[in-house]
This record gives C-alpha cells, sequence and structure tokens, in this order.
C-alpha cells in the first residue's frame, strides 16, 4: 500500500476495577498510483500469538478477582476515562450531546409503555420466507407474514418466532440504553427501567421452551437432545450464536446499573444465576472450535464470567486449548489477517466479537490489542479495495466496505493507522466520544492497488487508467459453510461502478431454501467455468503467477481439485481499459466434456448480434432453474462473440473468439434476491482441451471502445493479440503453463515495450 507502519505501544485508560466525514459526510478517497499520504508517527510493537498467550497466563496468576458483594463501580463496560468523556459530552450542548440525547430519548420513548416480553424464544430470519418463490416475507402483523410474490400468509411458528427474536433484540438493546442513560446522568429512572428489562428476562429465561435454527415443529422436544444434535440451541434465541450477542448488552446493562441501588442482594443474585450464569452454560454446551461462533461464545463468556467473579469462565475463553481465544487466532486467521472464512461479510462480522474481547480485555489488564495477526484483521481490507470504495463480495457476502465505524473507531484509539481514519466520520458518535477521537478535517487519501494475499487465496489487480479499473480472483482454500464453490471466480470493477458481480448470498438470509444452495453457493452464480453441468467440488486452488505495474497486472492460478477429470488454469490481465480472461481446461480421462462459461455483468439487459439458435441449456445443472429471460444464439467458425451489457452511463463490451459448435446464451439470474436480477452470458463448449479467451472492456455513454479485435496469433506457443486504439497488447505464454507469461504494449506514440513478464513459481 505504499503506507509506513504507525509504532506506539498503547496502555489505555485506567479500569474502575484495576486501581493498582466533512461538514457532516464520510470523505473518502480512492487513489490508484502514487504514495500514500497516510501519517503514523509513533510505534506499535506487534506481539506473537506465544507472547500473548504468555501475557495471559500472567494475568490469570496476578488479578485480583472483585467480591460482587464489595465492588462499587463497573467491571468491564467502561473505564473511569470513557465515563468522563461521557459525561462531558452530555454537559455541553453540541453535536457530542445530540448523539447521548438521541440514544437516551430512545429509551424515554420506550418508558412510556410496559416491556414487552415475547412468549416464547426467537428463530432465525431464514424462516421468514415464502418457500415456494423464495422470498423474504413481509409483516402484516404480529402473527401474519405474507409474501410480497404470491401473497400467501404465513402464521405461527417459525414465523411469528422471527420476530420475537427482533424483540427480544431490541430489549436489551433497550436495557444497555438506559443502563448508560443512568451512567451518564444519574438519573435513577433509566437504572429502574434497565432493571425491569433484566430481572423479566431473569424470571422467563429457563422457562422459555428451547429453540433450535433447524427445527420448525414445536412437537420435537430440543431440549431433551441439548446435550446431543441440538446443542445449539437456546432459550431466548434458536441458536447459542445469537445468545451470545444479547449477552454483551445484558452484562454491559447489569455492570452499569449494578451500584444504582435499585437492586436488592436478591435481585442481583437472580439476574447472575438464572439469567447470566443460566445463559453462559446454555452457550458453553455447544463448542465449536474454528469458527466465528466460537469467537462470540468467547466474548460471551469472557463478559459473563467477569461480572460473576468466575475466573475458570473468563480463563476458558482466553486460553482453552480447543476454543479460547488463542486458539481461534492460530487456527482461524490467515498470516495476511483474514478470517478463515473468505468472507467479508464473516470476517467483519467475527473482527466485531474480538473487538469485544480486546476492548473487555483492556479494562480488566489484558493484552489482546498488541496480537500481530488481530492488528492485520482491521488492515487487510485496504489491500482489496475495489474501484467504488467497496470489497470484493466473495462467500456468503452482501454488501461490504471497510468503512466498519464501530469497530475501526476502536482500532484506530489503538493503532492510530490513518487508513483507518479514513473510513471514521467528521461528526461525532458514541463510539468516537468513548475513545476521545476529535473530528479532523483533514482528508486522508487511500490507495487502491495490485496486491496478492496468498494466504486468503485473492490477487487484487488495478490500474492507473481513467477508469480506475479493479479486478480480483480468489483461488484459496474452501471457507467451510459461508464458503462457496467458486474457485478462480472473479469480479470487476470500472469507473466507479460493480461490473461483473459475484452475488455473495441472498439478502434475506436464504440459508434453508434451495436457491443457497443451487445458486449462491455454487458455481452456477459466479463468474467461473462448469463441467458437464457439474458444480465445482470443495478445493483449495493454487497461485502460479502474480505481476503488476502502473497500467497493468496480471495473475494466473490453477484450480486444483475442483473437477474430476479435468483441470481449470485462468490467467486475468488488467490492462488500462479491458480485461483479458483466458481459460485453459484439459481432460485427463481423454473424453470430451461439455465447459459453460459463465459471466454476470450488472446492467439492464445483455445484447448478443450472432443468430438466434433453438439450442438448449441441456444438460441442466439445477441453479439454470433460476435464469430467466433466457435466448440462445449460434456462432460460426471463428466469428467473434460480441455481448454488450447496458447500463445508462457504461456499456461493457464482451468480446470472445468463437468456434465452430459454440452455444451461446443470455439470460438474467438472481442478484440478492430472485427478483433482483443481472444479465448472464454463459458459452457452451465440447472438447477435451479448451480455451476460452474473453476481453471485457466497460466504455462510458459519449466514448468510444479502446478494444478494436481480439484474436489468437498462430505460432507454437499460445499467443493472443489484442488490438486497441493505439497499437495493441500481445500476451504469449511459453511451455505449458499459463504461469509463464510476457505482456508486450505495441504502440503508435510509444513505440514497443514488455509492460509485464512472469516466470511459474517466482
Amino acid at each position: 500500500m505504499g503506507v509506513k507502519s504507525s509504532h506506539f505501544y498503547y496502555i489505555g485508560d485506567l479500569n474502575f476495577s484495576n486501581m493498582k466525514k466533512i461538514s457532516g459526510f464520510l470523505f473518502f478517497a480512492i487513489l490508484f498510483t502514487g504514495c500514500s499520504s497516510n501519517k503514523g508517527t509513533e510505534e506499535f510493537n506487534p506481539k506473537t500469538s506465544a507472547q500473548i498467550k504468555s501475557g495471559l497466563e500472567t494475568f490469570f496468576e496476578n488479578y485480583q478477582w472483585k467480591d460482587n458483594g464489595t465492588r462499587k463501580e463497573p467491571l468491564i463496560a467502561v473505564t473511569s476515562g470513557e465515563v468522563a468523556r461521557l459525561k462531558a459530552a452530555w454537559k455541553g450542548s453540541g453535536a457530542e450531546h445530540d448523539v447521548l440525547a438521541n440514544r437516551f430519548a430512545r429509551v424515554e420513548k420506550a418508558m412510556m409503555e410496559p416491556v414487552s416480553f415475547p412468549p416464547e424464544g426467537g428463530q432465525h430470519n431464514q424462516w421468514y420466507q415464502c418457500s415456494s418463490c423464495q422470498l423474504g416475507l413481509l409483516t402484516v402483523d404480529a402473527s401474519h407474514h405474507k409474501c410480497p410474490k404470491c401473497e400467501k400468509v404465513y402464521s405461527g411458528f417459525p414465523y411469528d418466532n422471527v420476530l420475537f427474536s427482533r424483540q427480544h433484540s431490541r430489549n436489551f438493546s433497550l436495557a444497555e440504553d438506559a443502563a448508560w442513560a443512568w451512567t451518564v446522568t444519574g438519573d435513577k429512572k433509566y437504572a429502574d427501567f434497565a432493571a425491569s428489562v433484566l430481572l423479566g428476562y431473569a424470571e422467563r429465561y429457563l422457562n422459555y421452551p428451547m429453540v433450535h435454527a433447524q427445527v420448525n415443529d414445536k412437537s420435537i422436544d430440543v431440549a431433551a437432545e441439548k446435550n446431543g444434535k441440538y446443542s445449539s440451541a437456546g432459550h431466548i434465541a434458536e441458536q447459542t450464536l445469537n445468545e451470545a450477542g444479547l449477552m454483551i448488552p445484558l452484562v454491559t446493562a447489569y455492570d452499569l446499573i449494578f451500584d444504582s441501588g435499585v437492586l436488592s442482594s436478591d435481585e442481583k443474585r437472580k439476574i447472575e444465576e438464572d439469567l447470566i450464569r443460566a445463559m453462559a452454560d446454555c452457550i458453553n454446551v455447544h463448542k465449536t472450535g474454528k469458527s466465528n461462533w466460537q469467537t462470540w461464545h468467547n466474548a460471551a463468556l469472557l463478559y459473563a464470567g467477569t461480572v460473576l467473579g468466575d475466573k475458570q469462565m473468563v480463563k476458558q475463553a482466553m486460553l482453552d486449548n480447543e476454543n479460547g481465544f488463542v486458539t481461534q487466532m492460530n487456527i482461524s486467521v490467515t498470516p495476511e489477517g483474514m478470517w478463515y472464512e473468505n468472507s467479508w461479510g464473516y470476517h467483519y462480522y467475527t473482527l466485531s466479537a474480538l473487538t469485544l474481547i480486546a476492548e473487555g480485555g483492556k479494562r480488566l489488564g489484558m493484552d489482546i490489542y498488541s496480537h500481530e495477526l488481530l492488528r492485520k484483521m482491521y488492515l487487510l481490507a485496504f489491500d482489496y479495495l475495489m474501484a467504488d470504495g467497496s470489497l470484493p463480495r466473495f462467500g456468503d457476502a452482501v454488501n461490504d466496505s471497510p468503512k466498519n465505524h464501530s469497530v475501526n473507531e476502536k482500532a484506530y484509539a489503538v493503532y492510530k493507522d490513518s487508513r483507518l481514519l479514513a473510513t471514521l466520520p467528521a461528526e461525532p458518535t458514541w463510539e468516537m466520544i468513548m475513545t476521545g477521537r476529535k473530528a479532523d478535517n483533514e482528508t486522508v487519501q487511500l490507495q487502491s492497488v495490485s496486491s496478492l494475499i496468498p494466504g486468503a487465496g485473492h490477487a487484487i489487480l488495478a490500474t492507473n487508467s481513467p477508469g480506475k479499473l479493479t479486478a480480483a480472483l480468489t483461488f484459496g482454500p474452501y471457507g467451510g459453510f459461508h464458503g462457496h464453490y467458486d474457485k478462480l471466480s472473479f469480479v470487476f470493477f470500472g469507473y466507479g461502478k460493480e461490473l461483473g458481480v459475484d452475488p455473495g448470498r441472498a439478502a434475506s438470509q436464504a440459508y434453508r431454501l434451495p436457491i443457497h444452495q443451487e445458486w449462491y453457493k455454487a458455481t452456477t452464480g459466479h463468474n467461473a467455468v462448469l463441467v458437464d453441468g457439474i458444480p465445482q467440488k470443495e478445493a483449495g486452488g493454487q497461485l502460479l503467477a502474480f505481476e503488476s505495474s502502473a497500467s497493468y497486472a496480471a495473475v494466473s492460478a490453477f484450480a486444483g481439485p475442483a473437477f474430476d477429470n479435468v483441470t481449470h488454469h485462468r490467467f486475468l490481465l488488467l490492462g488500462p481499459t479491458y480485461l483479458l480472461v483466458v481459460d485453459e481446461l484439459k481432460a485427463t480421462d481423454g473424453k470430451e466434456h461439455t465447459f459453460d462459461w459463465l459471466y454476470h455483468n450488472k446492467g439492464q439487459n445483455a445484447v448478443c448480434t450472432l443468430p438466434v439458435s433453438k439450442a438448449k441449456l441441456l444438460p441442466v445443472p439445477a441453479g439454470y432453474s433460476y435464469l430467466q429471460n433466457l435466448a440462445a444464439f449460434k456462432a460460426g467458425n471463428e466469428e467473434p462473440v460480441e455481448v454488450k451489457f447496458t447500463d445508462g452511463e457504461i456499456t461493457t463490451n464482451l468480446m470472445m473468439p468463437g468456434h465452430q459448435g459454440d452455444e451461446i446464451f443470455t439470460a438474467t439470474g438472481p442478484l440478492t434476491s430472485v427478483e433482483d436480477r443481472v444479465p448472464v452470458m454463459i458459452v457452451r463448449r465440447k472438447g477435451r482441451n479448451v480455451h476460452f479467451i474473453t476481453v471485457i472492456e466497460p466504455v462510458p455513454q459519449q466514448k468510444e471502445p479502446d478494444i478494436r479485435g481480439l484474436s489468437m496469433i498462430p505460432g507454437s506457443s499460445l499467443s493472443i493479440g489484442i488490438q486497441r486504439s493505439d497499437g495493441s497488447d500481445i500476451v504469449t505464454f511459453e511451455g505449458e503453463s499459463l504461469g509463464n507469461f510476457t505482456v508486450i504494449n505495441k504502440s503508435e506514440s510509444a513505440g514497443e515495450s514488455v509492460v509485464l513478464k512472469s516466470e511459474e513459481g517466482k
């Protein structure tokens, strides 16, 4: 990134218990070349996992655990310095005061009515779908939920319980808001309200029948299998993951009002034993090891154990050999800092829990933020920036960017890395007040540059062209439950827009529905290749070569064992105005195979000028059933296949040399839902050894295309000519691999020059 690391030592506020945007919007500048203006003058000394572990072991040997009967201050929710900053903001009259006032106003409104406790535990949002139309439901009222397409109305369990889940979450959030209002204002009415919520749940928690995310039949006794197949069940939430999330506002509220005088000793005991410990015990039954679940479990156990004075529970959260924080970091984070699921949505979801662990640990006196991999987790996203400031939508992601204010604010307070500052709002937020950061009107410039992240298996390509083109290729290990069968898939951005798309997951979290397995997770939904209509297998790919310069960047990779009896190599070259995609597929069984080359590009439609055909998409993988507006075309021998994806300001031109027998299809496929469509192009080609050579060029309105032609150059080696308005680019591959390549630019104005040259494995 061209960013000088910032180095410093961070101590943080002393804990009570251990006293031994410019003008209202976020300015987010992205540069593609040149040096970063990031600042960083102090020194940060990262620690290895072994050093962190040693420090934690020393902490547990020496920490003086407070007796809840005698403590007079919060243990883990807040520090004295943070309280002082909040109170100063409240006493003021500016924007910082308004942040607090708005939060407390939510409590005032809620206090006007009795607390609404749902009669049962909640259910996962995956049930809030029409099973037939595979669309999210619309809420008519508390017990009626309608499909927006077929208008079928669903009632009862588990649909009503999805709304119960939202109410439970709202209740705990309001309890925390009220507890903060008491802490800042000293008005006991807020502490009383928070106490009423916590006591209400202490009465109900163990009496709520257990619910499980995969069970939609109330006659099934989930509790009977809590120590077996339904170990992830909960009382308030349908999975221990979500109960762990609720534990944080629960403990924060209790910690803040503990010494308010509104709770008797018996009431404190009831909240601690019948709610906090009971929930912690429920969570602790389901140990998950390498999982974002376990990270949230650890956060819950850290917070619960602290207010319960349970040293073993806290120690388990941090140092358990199979599930604790240290182990999680060792087995779940790549050397560059990517969470193993290879999805930005779940990277930040997990990082939210890790931030809670780091913040809670800091307030207790643990050194967590110094972990070298944790710091990398906060900063890695800046190596992935696409042309629109977003992050590639790999795996079960939706729409992600580095602008994750809640975690970045806390990370910036520790690391002082100005890339983090670039993502933070200029106007005050709660987190900004807590950390003490003041608005800084300095413009922080970020770069989007070509980068290789081998541990995660991603290559980012970027050029300094006027269109600020960027692309990303995924070749790494399979990401588990939230990973996709997408080896060598890519995304493409230009002119500040997303062009070639990966659908991520459905916005409605349709994990239980066929569309998730058959489209979103399947190869069909990606810019990839299908072999004989069969999706890829779980597989890790292999990097062959990566090279970059200011105007050109290229990557070559191998799909590994993604297919039976076929090898797949892919080469991407990002030039000043285009993306070249070269695919080489070879049969290892000597038989002919059918290859479907897939490309999804945002736009209104896909237009192909070839003769219309009556060809059918056979054999049909299940994912093809989600295609609509299907049209078929047939190419002649070497006749170019040209498709235009029109989208108002930008038209994306795709060009591919055709082969005799090619079948071309255009259609639309799902993006965020079955009704949110994106144009799709499929080129079907049969053979034993097959190449697909494609150039994709985004062209703004009122501009002429730069690409004038695409051709194979005769010779002993695979060589490709890209004819451009001012000359041509020649790509030549040596030997049997796409990993040995040379890119030559022949320009009428600048002559001939080698712009990229690789040697496989170097």
